[in-house]
């Protein structure tokens, strides 16, 4: 087909046998055939590499034949036709699809053999597997790079656009959201967005709709660059508009026609603002470009059947639309919302849904049921709001509610819907009143005068709550979660005060918790005993309690004995057919605590004993008893008695359950003394006197009354360690001045890793001199700092945690030796690279290599004639030991520029590596490895931003480090670097200027260091493009100053050896770098060696001329 063209005719004839229908001449031909048949249709993919328009297109139209299913004209004698699907089936398993996706490369030139491409591809696409086929030759990205080619029919970007909505829907969304996260799909998406935005005809607007939806998939995916495409700022501009009226270049001249693809616009556009609001960095986007305001333009009544150009129930719809998406933008923008009054409009709107006012709504929006003229689904979907807010527990939120009213308010909505159940119930209905009663829970939790307020209408709407039938706790509709809502009301909105709790009880509420506690419904008794024990408080309560009778004249006594014995039953609690103990030594143990092992645990961790409390109801149902008494309990078994026995005992058994575990605990870990032992033997057989008993029951009284709370029995272990730490003899305290060095924010610590350390160092006092025979005391000691390998200061820190550091005493002088002998020294390793930095900022000294050593401390003379014999204290200081790595290559760059990834695969480090900036928060170091055993080690840098040198972003803390390099590695993004949206994006070249500038101001010296550049990230698109503008801004810096702000150009650019593009992504260049690396540093040391044998050389020369001299 190269050589003769000739060729062309004949292939296609070939080629439309394909096309042709199938036949067969037995059933089995179809499988038997199936592989050759899948293989030959395979060739029609390869056969696209043939040069020839004619050929190509021929192949499309044959696959497209595929698809029309026509029976053949004649069939030949002893053949049947093959099923319909056959040829399909085949071209799925030849893979066709995928090789007509790797083709389009081949006609990206030729705009009409491109569509007959696509067209097949759409036909293709139709099936799952042609989808997943298609996948795997990244069909996504390369039909996204499609969409805005030049095609004065259009037909491209439609059939590009249908492919990818088919891929959506029969592929994996979440590889087709993958293949397009990169930057290039998105700016792709974002132009043919935009044309289709100003577009006039109707298939103009359903693709700009179907790019929306593709919009809001990529969306809800933070780590899709939405933001920095800009993309996402035209979706907001373009949602908020036409509410806000605030021009905006962006939608200069966008006029909406409120067709019905306008309107399904506005819904999705909606739709995006919710799932943006998810991504923290999109906050500040939403905030900037009023989307608050133009949510809350919506809340508002409906005057009128039409509004403005929408439809009435168009209108309706976005309005719901517009304050659903408000549920999830407030949480994110609570100042926006407190500035716009939404509080205010929102509680206006609510008395507006349950007003008499007419209402023209449809009935058939936004889960709006319930039939024409019905507020229903806005008053739902405005509390929803509300209580979305107030769940975050914002003191001012919750105060500027009540200050407009919002307690009463909320109960004239509790009884409107309390109302409208009588006449039908549903579901929204009662979503009401459970949001309801959860905004009054938060709303009085904590405020005396809340509860007040809400006790005078409340608690007579709140009582009918807790009489529900038990058949409808199973209904679905949400009877369970309005009856859990009204038992936390009772929690917020009634304990704690007086008047709320004494109107609950005339009204009989005691009597309808105990109705409920009577279901004997596990996740309802927890909550009801914990209301009951709370209610307890009240001196009225125990005899409502008391007065209660259920089924079958049931007593309150004799359904809280047949709960425990519930819950023993399941917890597996070991007790005989009367009810009596079984296990002597553990008569309330659960199986659980049976089965588990001794494990010493810290003093932190609640044991098993304690853990079993907070998990189970028996601690409640203890603490009632309590308040109740356990003496003359009407309506009680012979059983009963027996169960209250062990309930009387419930908490002296619990203490010999933890007395036990202590005591387990210590015979596996220590070995008491006799005496100790005895005491814990004694302990554990709970021989307490009566007085014991009382102080055990006073103690636990006030806890398990309260709650069974896991949290609150920290909080009493806390205490009760306190009280031991307090009882303990006090330690002899030290005599003389300690000097402390554990100052507040001091250290700069990352992670594991300290770079500076203080420390108090003092050389040993000397020796008492002997006046009557003019003896002489000993020197004090010294304090030394000795550099040695492997040793860091977070091990100083964690074997020396007062870091002080003193000498030994000098010996006095005595008959027998007249001169004292020296102190002991003290020497304190240290790693090497330490400077030795005094608190006012001076350096004093410099450990660089193992085996140095540096005076820190001297100590004091001995007392002698001149110090009237008495000694001298030695000398004391406070030291900064500031640690700078020694290595012979430091990387640095901007964070995020891939520095940690590429010291990954130069060396054997394994840094912390992610796709955000400041993943490196700690110097890494690492070691290359060459085949001759040479290493060179390689230090990565925290990443740097601007203003790094005036110590911003902990600049000096990273600057210091380079210091002590021999060479600097610099590493650069090839797409160019910004730190977050609101600093600038600076390009490649701009970045290495700004990373000189840095270095130049933090000290010049670093600017004249050897230097090589690495260019990273060389596997994104357009990179190379990008590294060619780089060189030439590198070659000549001169001629593009000019176009930079003053501020960004150093005084003097740095002189790369080697300009190296790498890929840490694909291994690219990563070799070469090496390579480059090693000569640079051989050549650098060939140059030291050279001054070095220079400067011998010359005192050489210089030594013999002065011997000539003298001569």
């Amino acid at each position: 087909m190269k050589q003769r063209e000739t060729f062309s005719e004949p292939l296609c004839e070939l080629i439309k046998l394909f096309g042709l229908p199938f036949q067969k001449k037995k059933s089995s031909d179809e499988v038997n055939y199936s592989t050759k048949v899948s293989k030959c249709i395979a060739q029609l993919g390869y056969l696209m590499r043939v040069p020839s328009s004619q050929v190509r297109i021929q192949i499309c139209k044959c696959v497209i034949n595929f698809y029309k299913m026509e029976l053949p004209g004649k069939l030949l004698s002893g053949y049947q036709p093959t099923s319909a699907s056959y040829k399909i089936q085949m071209a799925e398993l030849g893979g066709l699809a995928e090789t007509l996706v790797l083709s389009l490369a081949l006609v990206e030139n030729q705009l009409t053999e491109k569509l007959w491409v696509l067209k097949a591809l759409q036909h293709l696409s139709s099936s799952g597997a042609n989808c997943r086929l298609m996948m795997k030759a990244q069909a996504a990205s390369r039909l996204c790079l499609y969409l805005n080619s030049a095609d004065p029919s259009g037909q491209l970007v439609f059939r590009s656009s249908h492919i990818l909505w088919n891929l959506l829907e029969n592929a994996s969304k979440e590889e087709v959201v993958n293949q397009l996260s990169s930057l290039e799909c998105v700016h792709a998406l974002k132009e043919v967005f935009v044309d289709a935005l100003h577009g006039f005809r109707h298939c103009d607007r359903q693709l700009r709709n179907d790019l929306l939806v593709i919009a809001t998939l990529l969306a809800e995916n933070p780590a899709v660059p939405m933001i920095e495409s800009g993309f996402t700022k035209l979706l907001i501009v373009l949602a908020t508009f036409n509410e806000v009226k605030i021009p905006n270049p962006l939608v200069e001249g966008l006029k909406l026609t409120y067709s019905y693809e306008d309107f399904e616009m506005k819904k999705l556009l909606f739709n995006i603002i919710g799932v943006l609001s998810k991504n923290p960095s999109a906050a500040q986007l939403l905030s900037e470009n009023d989307v608050m305001p133009a949510l809350l333009y919506y809340v508002k009544p409906n005057q009128k059947p039409g509004f403005y150009d929408w439809s009435a129930a168009q209108y309706e719809e976005l309005q719901l639309h517009a304050i659903a998406v408000l549920a999830t933008v407030a949480p994110v923008l609570i100042d926006k919302y407190l500035s716009c009054q939404a509080n205010t409009l929102l509680l206006v709107f609510l008395e507006w849904c349950i007003g008499q006012d007419p209402f023209f709504g449809q009935g058939n929006s936004f889960h709006g049921t319930g039939g024409r003229g019905n507020k229903l689904a806005q008053m739902r979907y405005s509390l929803r709001v509300l209580r979305i807010v107030a769940s975050i527990y914002d003191d001012a939120v919750n105060l500027n509610l009540c200050d407009q009213g919002a307690i009463s308010q909320l109960l004239d909505i509790l009884r409107y819907a309390a109302n409208k159940s009588k006449e039908k119930e549903d579901a929204i209905l009662l979503e009401i009143q459970a949001d309801s009663l959860f905004i009054l829970s938060v709303l009085c939790e904590n405020d005396l005068h809340r509860k007040e307020v809400f006790s005078y209408e409340g608690i007579g709407i709140l009582i009918p709550l807790l009489k529900m039938d038990p058949k409808e706790l199973c209904s679905g509709l949400g009877h369970s979660y309005l009856l859990f809502s009204a038992l936390d009301c009772v929690w917020s909105c009634v304990i704690g005060c007086y008047i709320a709790e004494d109107h609950f009880l005339e009204k009989q509420g005691i009597f309808r918790l105990l109705d409920l506690l009577a279901l004997k419904e596990k996740n309802l008794c927890n909550i009801i005993l914990g209301i009951l024990v709370e209610f307890c408080g009240n001196p009225k309560t125990t005899l409502h309690i008391n007065t209660w009778r259920g089924e079958k004249a049931q007593t309150a006594a004799s359904l809280l004995i047949q709960l425990w014995r519930q819950e023993e039953l399941e917890l597996g609690v070991r007790r005989d057919q009367y009810g009596r103990v079984v296990d002597m030594k553990r008569p309330i143990a659960s199986s659980f605590q049976r089965q588990q092992k001794v494990i010493p645990v810290p003093a932190s961790c609640p044991s098993f004993a304690i853990m079993e409390i907070s998990e189970n109801m028996r601690a409640k149902l203890y603490s009632l008893f309590c308040k109740l008494g356990f003496e003359n309990l009407p309506g009680l078994s012979a059983e009963d008695f027996v169960t209250l026995a062990i309930i009387r005992r419930y908490i002296d058994f619990k203490v010999g359950e933890v007395w036990s575990e202590i005591c387990a605990e210590l015979k596996e870990e220590f070995r008491p003394i006799m005496s100790d032992e005895d005491a814990l033997q004694r302990i554990s057989k709970i021989r307490a006197t009566r007085k014991q008993r009382e102080m055990i029951n006073k103690s636990w009284e006030n806890f398990l009354t309260r709650t069974s709370n896991y949290e609150a029995l920290k909080k009493a272990k806390k205490l009760q360690e306190k009280a031991i730490d307090a009882s303990r003899p006090k330690v002899k305290t030290q005599t003389g001045a300690v000097h402390s060095t554990d100052i507040e924010g001091l250290h700069t610590t990352y992670g594991n890793f300290i770079d500076d350390l203080r420390v108090y160092v003092r050389g040993g006092t000397g020796g008492m001199g002997h006046p009557r025979l003019g003896g002489e005391g000993g020197r004090g000691g010294d304090v030394w700092f000795v550099a040695q390998e492997r040793i860091t200061l977070k091990g100083i820190k964690e074997k020396y945690p007062h870091k002080r550091f003193v000498a030994g005493t000098g010996a006095n002088s005595s008959v027998r030796a007249l001169k004292g002998e020296k102190g002991k020294d003290r020497e304190v390793h240290v790693p090497p690279g330490i400077s030795l930095v005094t608190d006012d900022g001076k350096q004093i000294g410099e450990l660089n290599a193992a085996g140095e050593r540096f005076l820190a401390a001297r100590g004091g003379l001995g007392g002698s004639l001149a110090t009237n014999f008495l000694p001298c204290k030695g000398q004391k200081r406070i030291i900064h030991l500031d640690l700078k790595l020694i290595a012979d290559v430091g990387l640095v760059g901007f964070p995020n520029a891939g520095k940690s990834s590429l010291l990954s695969k130069i060396s054997h480090a394994k840094p912390e590596i992610a796709s955000y900036p400041f993943t490196t928060v700690q110097p890494e170091l690492g070691k290359i490895m060459y085949a001759d055993y040479k290493q060179i080690s390689v230090a990565d840098l925290p990443g740097l931003i601007e203003g790094a040198h005036v110590n911003r972003g902990m600049g000096h803390k990273f600057l210091k480090h380079i210091e002590r390099t021999k060479q600097l590695l610099l590493v650069v993004d090839i797409s160019g670097f910004q730190l977050s949206l609101k600093t600038q994006f600076r390009t490649a070249f701009e970045t290495i200027l700004l990373l000189t500038k840095e270095l130049q101001l933090y000290k010049e010296e670093l600017v004249t260091k050897p230097a090589l550049l690495a260019v990273n990230k060389m596997d994104l698109p357009c990179a190379k493009d990008n590294l060619n503008e780089l060189m030439s801004q590198l070659q000549n810096p001169q001629d593009f100053l000019h176009l930079l702000e003053e501020e960004m150009i150093p005084a003097n650019t740095l002189e790369f050896k080697e300009v190296i593009p790498v890929s840490t992504y694909t291994g690219e260049g990563i070799e070469e770098l090496k390579a480059y690396i090693r000569k640079s540093i051989d050549e650098e040391a060939e140059r030291e060696n050279e001054e070095y044998r220079k400067k011998k050389l010359l005192l050489l020369q210089t030594s013999q001329e002065e011997k000539m001299n003298r001569r």
